[in-house]
């Protein structure tokens, strides 16, 4: 029984993933090709999440964050000129920030070749959880089957991204006096892990911290959580590099989980 509902719940998500990718594929194709020859067709703003996190200003929430990177985009930036480095910067940063608004996030910042962003999950943070997972997947296979082809077409190195995420508190600071005008920050856990999980990835490798693991095989989480059991597998890390202590086991070292594909 087990097994025909641990089936059924991988069928759903194989069919969920793909059809993320088959019924979008030819508009971002069209909008990768034209973002490469004519630039960005969005504002890449982050005023979004500033409006969330004026809700929220010298408070604490919860959050998920997602950090996702470009791997050795710092030899690229060597080996590409100026211009074809910047097009291939800005066209990750346009389908990752689409991608992130589609599954209910917020981008929080855009630092170099890296993009953070920020999920809600102050009500539900099982949600909260599933939607940044299937973002983080969809990032993946956006940028293996549509801007990888369109990069190799446009005289650009195909990429690989690694990515980090990280569910907890954030404090919300604001620099200033002003709400609309003063630099507006998060504090906390769920960023900083997050950044470290992240730096940690391989090529093209989703990592999870411990307590987005805990949430999605809570109680609270139904027959889900045969499921994300099933495709998230604690990775062994360098103890001497890796000394993050955990806040739900005492005196324990921080787990850091990885996405297991099952397409």
């Amino acid at each position: 029984m087990a097994k025909v509902i641990l089936d059924e719940y991988q069928k759903r998500v194989k069919i969920s993933v793909s059809s993320i990718n088959v019924s979008s594929v030819q508009q971002i194709r069209a909008r990768v090709n034209t973002t490469l020859t004519s630039g960005v067709q969005i504002d890449l703003s982050t005023e979004e999440s500033k409006k969330f996190l004026r809700r929220h200003v010298n408070s604490k929430t919860k959050i998920v964050i997602m950090f996702t990177d470009i791997n050795d985009s710092t030899e690229m930036s060597f080996s590409l000129p100026d211009e074809k480095f910047a097009a291939l910067i800005r066209t990750i940063a346009q389908e990752t920030s689409i991608t992130v608004s589609g599954h209910g996030g917020y981008v929080f910042k855009y630092e170099g070749d890296a993009v953070i962003s920020l999920f809600p999950a102050e009500y539900n943070p099982i949600s909260a959880c599933k939607n940044t997972l299937d973002c983080s997947r969809a990032v993946l296979e956006i940028v293996r089957n549509i801007i990888n082809p369109a990069f190799k077409t446009n005289g650009l190195p195909e990429i690989t991204v690694r990515t980090g995420l990280a569910y907890g508190d954030a404090l919300v600071v604001l620099y200033g006096k002003n709400l609309e005008t003063a630099h507006i920050d998060i504090i906390g856990s769920s960023i900083s892990v997050a950044a470290k999980i992240v730096s940690t990835a391989k090529a093209n490798q989703i990592l999870v911290g411990e307590q987005f693991y805990n949430i999605l095989l809570s109680p609270a989480a139904g027959e889900d959580f045969m499921y994300y059991k099933s495709i998230l597998n604690e990775v062994s890390l360098d103890r001497e590099k890796w000394k993050y202590l955990s806040r739900s086991n005492t005196g324990g070292i921080y787990r850091v989980y990885e996405y297991l594909e099952t397409y």
